[in-house]
């Protein structure tokens, strides 16, 4: 009788001892797998964003990320702008420069977008406004 029960404890050691090597073969083998599988990248980028809103905007140059119909705001990496009629745009683009007046004159620099008053335009280097005239966004070269 003093057998069975060391037998029993035997038997239970053996189950319980094999029952966790396979769970750890498992769990090991997933973690090969796992390895030999080509790593996947994300690659996240900020892009600078401009806004520009005006009687009919159009980003130009620069990638249209939004264009919205008014009454409209958008807001941008730079700022943003709001109006009751006409569109609002948000543009992507690098350095640039907000030029508001009668005419843009964006000289020396490459023009991004014009747009006509009633409009504004935000830039890295700040934002304007015209009520008559055109707002521009410039890069430099």
């Amino acid at each position: 009788m003093h057998r069975k029960p060391r037998t029993l404890q035997w038997t239970l050691t053996w189950l319980v001892l094999g029952l966790a090597v396979s769970a750890w073969a498992q769990v090991a083998g997933v973690d090969e797998e796992a390895q030999l599988q080509p790593a996947e990248h994300l690659q996240v980028t900020q892009n600078t964003t401009i806004a520009v809103c005006g009687d009919r905007c159009d980003c130009g140059a620069a990638t249209e990320v939004t264009k919205v119909d008014g009454p409209c705001s958008v807001t941008s990496f730079t700022g943003g702008c709001s109006l009751i009629s006409g569109q609002c745009c948000v543009c992507a683009a690098a350095t640039t420069l907000a030029v508001c007046g009668f005419t843009c004159d964006c000289a020396p620099a490459v023009l991004l977008t014009k747009v006509s008053a009633r409009c504004t335009v935000t830039s890295l280097g700040g934002q304007c406004s015209a009520s008559s005239g055109e707002c521009c966004a410039c890069a430099p070269h």
